[in-house]
């Protein structure tokens, strides 16, 4: 099993140091794996990242302006002429932890050949809960309309705190299924992504990266697979929780406008 994964730093380099040691571990106990990492750093203050040490994995370093998390990662796949190479690829935050088998029970799936981007079980320690499967079907028009209005900060605690209420359950208790989108903090796509979509091109600074790979994916007629198994430990918002609220609001909605443009 080959596997690339593209991370996102953002001014978090101790857990960034964390999740990098996760996946070593991770890789250690699984058979034939090949893992490459590249981490993307947005960080407006760059520091040294410590690379001894890890005999399971390659990694290296590349360095941009603040590009935002979707920006910097499409910036690193998009140059890379081997891309279909890898058996999977994975965009992620660096605020998470890989649990111990995850590698060793990604190699051991038998998916279909039409599914696109596999969902983990991304347990929320802050919460409690799991985040996947994030949107189980597609959203109507409406739907996101309503959604765009409710990043206001009159709105959005009430409307968060009853969808998490819905949502609690516990870690891989969910069934294996279909769904339209999963969580955006690892998103694990296959190689049949690539071999229908060669680029990424997402021109928004933060946010709606979900919809915005669900859309691709549902436009291809291929699938989103949520998979308890696969487990990913998330610490959240590590660099967005330093975002003011107002910018919180402004990249939602500008997001939701380009993805209802685009696609509805």
């Amino acid at each position: 099993m080959k596997l690339l994964i593209v991370c996102v730093n953002y001014n978090s380099y101790n857990t960034l140091n964390k999740y990098l040691l996760s996946l070593e571990k991770s890789c250690s106990v699984a058979k034939n794996c090949f893992l490459d990492v590249i981490v993307a750093d947005n960080s407006t203050h760059k520091e040294h990242v410590y690379l001894m040490g890890y005999s399971h994995i390659s990694i290296r370093i590349e360095e941009f302006d603040n590009l935002g998390y979707l920006g910097a990662a499409q910036a690193v796949v998009n140059k890379l002429s081997n891309i279909k190479t890898y058996d999977y690829v994975a965009i992620t935050n660096v605020d998470i932890l890989m649990e111990e088998q995850f590698l060793s029970n990604l190699s051991r799936l038998q998916l279909p050949s039409n599914v696109a981007w596999i969902a983990p079980s991304i347990y929320s320690l802050a919460l409690k809960l799991d985040r996947n499967p994030s949107v189980t079907r597609r959203y109507t028009k409406t739907k996101l309309r309503l959604l765009k209005l409710t990043y206001n900060k009159y709105i959005l605690g009430l409307y968060e705190k009853l969808y998490y209420k819905r949502k609690i359950k516990p870690i891989g208790k969910s069934p294996e299924m279909n769904i339209y989108a999963g969580h955006g903090s690892f998103i694990l796509l296959t190689k049949e992504f690539f071999t229908h979509y060669e680029t990424i091109n997402y021109p928004m600074f933060l946010y709606g990266e979900e919809l915005y790979f669900a859309e691709l994916i549902y436009k291809a007629k291929l699938k989103v697979r949520y998979i308890p198994s696969l487990i990913i430990r998330d610490f959240e918002h590590v660099s967005t929780s330093t975002l003011h609220k107002d910018k919180y609001y402004k990249y939602n909605k500008e997001a939701i406008g380009f993805i209802l443009k685009e696609f509805y």
